[in-house]
């Protein structure tokens, strides 16, 4: 049985007593939601509801911890429906079709790929070549994968939880479009200037961009 790598005291969470009720009400619920978890699973996806920095519960006034709590139950929703207790593939599966199916990113791959010379790509392959650039360049990600090395050992714990969180990272608004939608446009710089793309990169940047930020 694998067991977490670290208890609460150990990953140093300063039990306040907003913290102490939100991680006893949260033990309460798992053990109801899912039975089929082990207690050592249970408290790691504790560990990542609360964040690596617990501190921030003590400076909350109530409106914050109510809103930090709302992010809690969504990161949960998303963990319990589309990934926990899942295998790699198909947790990874339900990542791309979620995202692929947002409608600004997929008219932007789209339009991508169809000024470039290999218009056999699908939205799927670049999406997954988008979010392979994310995860190794972007700085939120890799501390979340830090984080979530600390919480469990377990393999596939591992990737629930970080797909999870990349689905929420990604879907965040900006300006009334995803967050994906920014790092898309990002991801077409990047290859450009490493001469990867084979389209007008400064005219397809523009367009994409232009669509991006309209509100």
């Amino acid at each position: 049985m694998q067991t977490s790598k670290l208890s609460f005291e150990e990953c140093n969470l300063t039990m306040t007593t907003d913290v102490e009720k939100l991680a006893l009400d949260w033990q309460k619920r798992l053990a109801v939601e899912c039975p089929d978890q082990n207690e050592a699973a249970k408290q790691s996806i504790i560990l990542w509801l609360l964040g690596s920095d617990s501190k921030r519960f003590d400076l909350f006034n109530p409106k914050e911890l109510n809103i930090a709590k709302q992010a809690m139950e969504y990161r949960w929703r998303i963990l319990r429906q589309r990934y926990l207790g899942l295998g790699r593939e198909r947790a990874y599966r339900n990542l791309t079709t979620r995202l692929g199916s947002l409608v600004t990113l997929r008219n932007q791959i789209q339009t991508w790929v169809s000024l470039s010379r290999d218009r056999q790509r699908s939205v799927i392959d670049v999406l997954q070549e988008v979010l392979q650039e994310l995860l190794q360049n972007d700085n939120y990600m890799q501390q979340q994968m830090a984080d979530i090395a600390k919480y469990t050992t377990d393999r596939r714990l591992r990737d629930a939880l970080l797909f999870a969180s990349l689905e929420e990272y990604c879907l965040r608004p900006v300006r009334n479009q995803p967050l994906l939608a920014y790092r898309f446009v990002n991801y077409l710089r990047r290859t450009q200037r490493g001469g990867l793309t084979q389209v007008p990169g400064r005219d397809l940047i523009r367009l994409v961009s232009e669509e991006v930020l309209t509100d």
